[in-house]
């Protein structure tokens, strides 16, 4: 799931939000080449629901941590 944030300065930043569920689903794919990701801009949560992205962006945001985990959009 891709999400875009926007910041009080009114800057907008990008990241990508997976679930372990999905990443494993990736990883698993027998035809995967190479058998490895990196993805600086991606959050891992435990679900989708909204509660558990809210509270895992809060977060990353008070430990000074939201802004390396997304990307400027220009």
């Amino acid at each position: 799931m891709e999400i875009t944030l926007t910041f009080l300065d009114g800057s907008k930043r990008w990241s990508i939000l997976y679930t372990p569920e999905r990443l494993l689903n990736n990883l698993s794919r027998p035809n995967i080449d190479p058998p490895g990701l990196h993805i600086p801009h991606m959050i891992i949560v435990r679900s989708y629901r909204r509660e558990d992205v809210e509270r895992t962006l809060r977060f990353l945001e008070a430990e000074s941590e939201l802004i390396s985990a997304s990307k400027l959009i220009d």
